[in-house]
């Protein structure tokens, strides 16, 4: 009897012992030292596998007692997928929340008035949020997202002009069709209102041309109250049969918006080459903000068919071309 009664107590403390080290393991973290591990949990890990990975990078000790608090909890079918951030020292139980509520690694990233495609996908890329060359084969293949209730219509070759810039919340690693999406919401958002209100009355153009114009007033007025004034000049061009012979266009038709344009320049061999070709180019050269799209629905009313640039930002406009002439000797030759 005594030896039973011994073999219990025994038994008993062994049990509180493990029940104290399973709590200590999710209440307590083990590691001391402060830093921030960055993980990413693969879609369809199991709770096994998960437990594998935060062992390895430390942050839990205990592998058995993740999984088994995953069953208690009968949460390991509700552990999310993604790339997760987190400052150490912290407990099992946090750790597990925060998986089971998705809290992925996030980034705020702003994306300037007036880029090209391109320069979007290095700023996504730097971020880590998506591959610079999956992002681009997205945003050529707008037919992706033809089965999805977008309310305007997509365009057939690529969505250059559409990725609304504004503010954004990524998540590291974020597919590339996801990220696209939020790009096309917030042009949803803010710029089908505006065109909307415009087409009801009359003369309005339809929306890829508002936004192909639009984008070509964002690369050249650099001061907001000039857009409406631009965007009049190339109407007043387009409806002489005049070439707009706009700088941007052939940038965007070298792929660099930083150089110089050059007289070889002129001659590159491209439908964006506004110099060569009469009327729009085929496509948007970046991505147009609120102003400039405004701008081009509600162009000013003058009757200017020139403009050169004064070096402080501001244009000179004139109407007639031996005005035009003489702006340009004083502004880039005087």
């Amino acid at each position: 009897m005594k030896f039973c009664k011994l073999r219990g107590k025994i038994l008993a403390g062994v049990l509180l012992c493990l029940i104290s080290l399973f709590i200590l393991q999710i209440f307590f973290p083990f590691y001391s030292n402060c830093r921030k591990v960055v993980i990413t949990i693969p879609r369809a890990a199991d709770s096994f596998q998960i437990a594998e990975i935060l062992s390895k990078k430390k942050v839990i000790r205990s592998k058995i007692c993740f999984i088994l608090l995953c069953k208690l909890l009968r949460w390991d079918k509700d552990l999310k997928a993604g790339r997760y951030e987190f400052s150490l020292p912290v407990n099992m139980f946090e750790v597990l929340s925060k998986l089971k509520r998705g809290e992925i690694k996030t980034h705020l990233v702003t994306i300037p008035e007036g880029l090209p495609k391109w320069e979007i996908a290095n700023i996504l890329s730097q971020k880590e949020i998506v591959e610079k060359e999956a992002f681009l084969k997205v945003v050529d293949n707008p037919q992706i997202f033809a089965k999805e209730k977008i309310s305007f219509p997509l365009p057939k070759d690529s969505l250059e002009g559409y990725l609304y810039p504004d503010t954004y919340y990524f998540a590291e690693g974020e597919a590339p069709e996801k990220v696209v999406r939020k790009f096309l919401a917030r042009f949803e958002e803010v710029v089908l209102p505006l065109y909307r209100k415009r087409s009801a009355e009359k003369d309005c153009w339809p929306l890829d041309k508002v936004i192909i114009l639009a984008s070509i007033v964002e690369k050249e007025a650099q001061i907001s109250a000039e857009k409406p004034i631009i965007a009049a000049v190339f109407y007043n061009r387009l409806r002489k049969g005049m070439k707009l012979r706009a700088d941007p266009t052939v940038k965007y038709a070298l792929g660099n918006f930083r150089s110089r344009v050059t007289r070889n320049d002129l001659k590159i061999s491209s439908p964006y080459n506004t110099y060569l070709h009469y009327g729009l180019p085929p496509g948007p050269i970046c991505s147009p903000g609120r102003d400039s799209i405004y701008a081009v629905l509600y162009p000013a009313k003058v009757d200017y068919l020139y403009f050169v640039a004064r070096g402080d930002g501001s244009h000179e406009f004139s109407q007639t071309y031996e005005q035009h002439l003489k702006a340009i000797y004083q502004y880039q030759k005087g």
